[in-house]
């Protein structure tokens, strides 16, 4: 792999790092915790700040197993989730990267005997770090941007 220069990406890790948010999201709707948790480096951070709009204390979890158990209870709730990657802005960052990525993000659960969908607009803070096996995730910064919560009309 080439290294990230000073003031660009290359293209060949714009496609890495696009790989690894989509892995992220697939992962995730696939309920594949382990494999999610390893896109993570050994000590990386996944850091949800949950309320739209505010700056509250955010809830970090530290190093792949405390991802994976963030991840098994935070998904517990739904029946399934479906991520819808958007853009993603990335930038050098010394011999990492950093970037935002967009996602919308739908989670079908029950309430009270009625099928509902959650549609949350989420904004992700990455920091990447390059390491012998490719790309990973050295801090995963999620922020809500705003969710909508409605009864789904199942067909």
């Amino acid at each position: 792999m080439r290294p990230v220069v000073e003031d660009s990406v290359s293209t060949e890790d714009l496609v890495a790092l696009r790989r690894l948010v989509d892995r992220y999201a697939s992962g995730v709707d696939h309920r594949d915790v382990p494999a999610v948790a390893a896109l993570f480096s050994p000590g990386g951070r996944l850091v949800a700040h949950f309320g739209p709009g505010t700056v509250e204390d955010p809830v970090v979890r530290s190093g792949r197993d405390d991802v994976a158990a963030a991840l098994e209870a935070g998904l517990a709730r739904y029946r399934a989730t479906t991520h819808v990657v958007g853009g993603q802005v990335v930038e050098p960052d010394g011999d990492g990267a950093r970037g935002e990525t967009t996602c919308l993000a739908h989670h079908l659960y029950d309430r009270d005997g009625q099928a509902r969908l959650l549609v949350m607009a989420v904004r992700y803070a990455d920091r990447y770090e390059r390491r012998p096996g490719g790309w990973c995730f050295a801090e995963r910064r999620l922020r809500l941007d705003w969710r909508q919560d409605r009864p789904l009309e199942e067909r």
